[in-house]
């Protein structure tokens, strides 16, 4: 039989909290880690440039989108390649020529497009009956407007607020 002090239990118990501390911390900072746009084909990537019309997409956002897109259209990427061809032949300048534009194409490419334009810009892709939100405060038409408004909520300051020290009130005489 092993004989346990006192001594050999508390350093025995401090060190499997260090370890389980430390393997949480790793783990959770490899969990929390940001998506790589590597990742996502070069189609979707040059679509997303195309009609957010920024250089580098939130890359977490792309990540979620491009991964609901994937059981709604079986056909994603040969979709995205035919999008991406039209954006590059038409641009995405006059918004009621495109339009016109996909009117003549398969109604798939149609959806994938208004799904996409869903993404970026609201949040939330799929039809009334069966809406997925997908991304809230990180969403294009948000990033567009950071500089003079915040995402509605229900906190009553600027974003961040809380990070600052309240401002001591004197109100004693």
């Amino acid at each position: 039989m092993i004989a346990l002090s006192r001594r050999r239990l508390v350093l025995g118990s401090a060190g499997l909290l260090a370890a389980g501390v430390l393997a949480q911390n790793l783990l959770g900072r490899a969990a929390l880690a940001a998506p790589d746009a590597a990742s996502l084909p070069d189609a979707f990537l040059t679509v997303s440039r195309s009609l957010t019309g920024m250089p580098l997409p939130d890359p977490q956002l792309a990540q979620r989108l491009y991964q609901a897109l994937l059981p709604r259209f079986p056909q994603l990427n040969p979709l995205l390649d035919a999008l991406a061809t039209l954006l590059q032949q038409h641009g995405t300048q006059d918004g009621a020529a495109l339009q016109q534009q996909l009117k003549q194409h398969a109604a798939p490419l149609t959806r994938l497009y208004h799904a996409l334009i869903g993404g970026w810009y609201l949040g939330v892709i799929g039809d009334a009956a069966r809406p997925e939100c997908i991304a809230f405060e990180n969403i294009v038409s948000y990033q567009l407007v950071r500089d003079s408004l915040t995402p509605p909520s229900y906190c009553p300051g600027e974003t961040n607020f809380w990070i600052r020290p309240p401002h001591k009130e004197n109100n004693h005489a």
